[in-house]
């Protein structure tokens, strides 16, 4: 050894700006940006004003007589619906409010979207309360 040390390639100086360019590069590319809606809530906690009032008109279907003639068919007590409609989501809740609200209207129409608001409604809390209509 004559007075030289021997320096080891990974710390040249070459190789380290020629890292360092790479990385900076690659820093630079963007990644791909992803988003998605985020559900509001009040700053106490509470429930938006619009999801009240679509739970009160849903409530307000379920009293009717036929409503709840069709879910006591399927074994369902008014308690067991009351206790699953805050589960619903607002896209499901707000579905069955304005069906709800065409249901009120009367006519052949009303008539016709009642029978299936009560179709659709009794699904979602059986599909909810996991239960299942087998027929022999």
């Amino acid at each position: 050894m004559n007075g030289k040390r021997k320096r080891s390639w990974i710390l040249d100086v070459r190789i380290c700006r020629l890292v360092l360019i790479a990385f900076t590069c690659l820093a630079l590319v963007p990644t791909q940006g992803r988003a998605a809606l985020v559900v509001s809530q009040l700053a106490d906690g509470g429930t938006s004003v619009e999801r009240r009032a679509d739970l009160e008109t849903v409530r307000q279907a379920l009293e009717h007589e036929m409503v709840a003639q069709r879910l006591a068919d399927y074994g369902l007590t008014p308690e067991q619906v009351a206790a699953k409609l805050p589960e619903f989501s607002d896209d499901q809740l707000h579905q069955l409010a304005s069906l709800s609200d065409s249901l009120a209207e009367g006519g052949v129409v009303g008539l016709v979207i009642g029978v299936l608001l009560i179709i659709l409604l009794v699904i979602v809390i059986l599909k909810i309360t996991d239960k299942r209509v087998t027929i022999h």
